[in-house]
């Protein structure tokens, strides 16, 4: 009787670890699903800043020609130059 409790015990301490095994892959496969899903979240994040911020540039470059007028006889009152 004692062998036979031994062996019941040992195939149900495997059978707890079999599902404990288990367990922890549905964990770290959730886990993987979920950092997938937030790193695509942030790619499409850093597309619309990277949007943004070209056509920001465009418009500066729209509003601010490199080679302007020669304003040497006026006073300037507000100057705005890229890279500065």
């Amino acid at each position: 009787m004692l062998g036979t409790d031994i062996a019941l015990k040992h195939q149900v301490s495997e059978a707890r670890f079999r599902d404990f095994l288990a367990e922890a892959e549905r964990q770290r496969s959730v886990t993987l699903a979920l950092d997938s899903r937030q790193q695509m979240r942030r790619a499409g994040i850093f597309e619309a800043r990277a949007t943004v911020a070209t056509l920001l540039l465009r418009a500066g470059s729209w509003l601010m020609p490199e080679e302007a007028p020669d304003a040497s006889n006026h006073p300037v009152t507000f100057e705005l130059r890229p890279g500065q």
